[in-house]
């Protein structure tokens, strides 16, 4: 049995990404842990990978009889033009990823087969049912139990265009219930992988650096205590995301010292309290922030603050005011994001209901586009404010202010946050 998994990418931002990713992007583990799902199942089947950051798609390379297509709402026009070109050739066409989950009727009239949440069940349900002859149109799948989630296939993981840095995941899952993320809901009630997992996937790497794909590496306290006190035996460097509160919790944050931790991304999303608490998301305060990132960065950990534009609460003045408040609160990088509903989930639905969605072209729901209307400003004034913040906030005289800034001192940290800089005054303008 031949099968091939594609990981998609819409041509205009891989062409763009390209240039960039070598510096700034992880490569993904989904081709892996789907290649791993297909070993375990049935190891002797031939499994073909490709990542379309790093190669393109041959369509006449081999007779494949499963092709299966991870895709996000911005690569999933991509992704069905794929799917019909492998269905012609008679290929049985299965499609996944956070769009297929909450539009899967869309997808069934390019796929034969589509999987609705994680695939680590509902991926061995149908290659069970494929080979009996009896495939359903729809899988589906909720929960996960962290023990059944196998530690990626990296033979199939491809790193041209992306940083050699290798990334695992202990934890899929997350408590909070953003209204604009849908993580929790893909991950609704999943366990974590045990510790002892994911430590001996780590020695494996055979590295000294890695990232940790986990939307909220502190999220269960406990379990990253356990994974802290083994990462602090293995003497490696690590990066990840937490909530900003994590500043706040002395423990937690030595322990991510001792164990290790280079970096953390936050979501901090806007300054403006009652933003963050329509979009459920009260624990954060912003008038906390700055304390908040003092204490990590005293325990030389980098400060990655991430903001989203376009929020109901938010006005132009508090976007423009982003590239000032990035230096206030003295973070080391800055991401800035379009706010971008998933189509068919509650703020899509929400904002659809109101008539405010503008463009239901999937191309165009990269988070640098605006396809919706905000309130107080026109899409147009949007995307001209996402654009200045990234320009004002990576000029040449605030990166060298970050850079001096560096937490942890020497020459090493200022450097890892100077390339970082670099990086990231090209990453968010097309």
């Amino acid at each position: 049995m031949n099968v091939l998994i594609i990981l998609t990418w819409p041509r205009k931002d891989r062409s763009y990404r390209s240039r960039l990713s070598s510096f700034l992007s992880y490569a993904p583990t989904t081709l892996g842990l789907l290649a791993a799902i297909v070993k375990r199942e049935r190891p002797e089947w031939v499994t073909d990978t490709v990542d379309e950051m790093s190669e393109t798609v041959s369509y006449d390379r081999k007779n494949y009889d499963i092709v299966m297509i991870s895709s996000t709402t911005a690569s999933v026009k991509r992704g069905y033009e794929i799917a019909q070109e492998f269905r012609k050739r008679r290929s049985h066409v299965v499609m996944g990823g956070y769009h297929v989950r909450y539009n899967h009727e869309e997808a069934l009239k390019y796929a034969d087969t589509v999987i609705v949440g994680p695939g680590e069940y509902a991926l061995a349900d149908f290659i069970r049912d494929y080979e009996a002859g009896e495939p359903k149109r729809v899988y589906s799948c909720i929960h996960v139990n962290g023990e059944d989630i196998p530690a990626p296939d990296r033979s199939a993981i491809k790193v041209k265009h992306y940083l050699k840095v290798p990334a695992v995941t202990a934890n899929n899952g997350c408590f909070n219930h953003c209204a604009y993320c849908t993580i929790s809901e893909m991950w609704r009630d999943s366990t974590p992988r045990p510790v002892s997992n994911v430590i001996e996937e780590i020695k494996n790497l055979k590295t000294r650096m890695i990232i940790f794909y986990d939307p909220n590496f502190f999220g269960n306290r406990e379990y990253s205590i356990e994974l802290m006190k083994e990462l602090k035996k293995l003497k490696l460097r690590w990066a990840g995301s937490a909530v900003i509160n994590v500043g706040f919790d002395e423990e937690l944050l030595t322990l991510a010292e001792q164990s290790g931790c280079t970096g953390l991304l936050f979501g901090l999303e806007s300054m403006n309290k009652k933003t963050l608490d329509d979009s459920k998301k009260p624990f954060n305060d912003p008038l906390c922030y700055r304390q908040a990132i003092e204490n990590i960065k005293r325990h030389r950990i980098m400060a990655n603050g991430c903001f989203i534009l376009g929020m109901d609460g938010d006005t132009e003045e508090d976007l423009l005011s982003l590239p000032g408040q990035v230096a206030y609160l003295k973070l080391d990088l800055a991401r800035f994001a379009v706010l971008t509903p998933v189509p068919g989930s509650d703020l899509y639905k929400k904002l659809e209901k109101n008539g405010r969605i503008t463009d239901t072209d999937w191309d165009h729901y990269t988070q640098h586009k605006v396809v919706f209307r905000p309130v107080g400003m026109s899409g147009e004034r949007l995307e001209e404010i996402y654009r200045y913040v990234w320009k004002e906030t990576y000029r040449m005289g605030n990166i060298i202010k970050r850079v001096r800034n560096a937490p942890g001192g020497g020459l090493l940290p200022m450097l890892v946050c100077f390339t970082s800089n670099i990086g990231f005054k090209y990453l968010g303008i097309e």
